[in-house]
């Protein structure tokens, strides 16, 4: 019988709905420096899950117009932040659950703290993790599997363990660090393109982490 006591978490677009901000964030970015460039609302949902080095890497070689462009995404979105996200249905009540089951709960996103640390805080999310793993403490973000291997490290005690996140890069994260990994079905991007990535489980809905955890304490 394996049995999982650590429980790592992405957090926007998994615990957290804060992708229209992130579109509208992106949107306001091009249309200051490239307002020529004409993207699609499916093109800029391509971009939610990379760092934003990556995603603006993509546009331009320019160090100097990478930075300017991450600077006027993160004035934009903090600006708007707090007109525009909600937690999803069942975090609060499954994170109850499983902190007072005992488990060791982490996230492990792909924005800098200062970033992700207002609305994790908003909905009072502390309470129930004790480590908190972001692209600060990284040299090598998702999918890479140095985020994983930071959280993992900062528990006392680790059995096994999941990454649940709703981006290919959260999946291929825990594949590549060698622990079981789940994709959410709320996705902004659908389930069907994280099953390209073969996670080991699907979530239907929050509180589907249990059904999880039962299959693989039977394996």
């Amino acid at each position: 019988m394996k049995k999982i006591n650590t429980i790592l978490f992405d957090l926007d677009g998994t615990l957290i709905n804060t992708n229209e901000i992130i579109i509208d964030s992106f949107i306001s970015t091009f249309e200051t420096h490239f307002p020529e460039l004409v993207l699609t609302r499916e093109k800029i949902m391509t971009f939610i899950g990379p760092t934003l080095n990556e995603t603006f890497g993509n546009f331009t070689n320019d160090p100097f117009t990478i930075q300017s462009m991450i600077e006027s995404y993160r004035k934009y979105y903090v600006e708007f932040e707090f007109e525009s996200f909600e937690i999803y249905p069942g975090v609060i009540e499954t994170l109850e659950k499983l902190s007072k089951k005992g488990y060791n709960l982490g996230i492990v996103t792909s924005k800098f703290k200062s970033a992700a640390w207002p609305s994790f805080t908003h909905y009072n999310l502390q309470d129930f993790f004790s480590v908190f793993v972001a692209l600060d403490d990284v040299s090598h973000p998702k999918p890479n599997r140095e985020p994983i291997d930071v959280a993992l490290s900062k528990f006392k005690n680790v059995s096994n363990a999941i990454m649940i996140g709703d981006n290919i890069g959260d999946i291929l994260s825990g594949i590549n660090a060698g622990i079981y990994s789940g994709g959410v079905a709320w996705s902004i991007k659908g389930s069907a393109h994280l099953m390209t990535a073969r996670p080991d489980f699907m979530l239907s809905e929050m509180n589907d982490i249990f059904r999880v955890l039962k299959i693989i304490e039977e394996e």
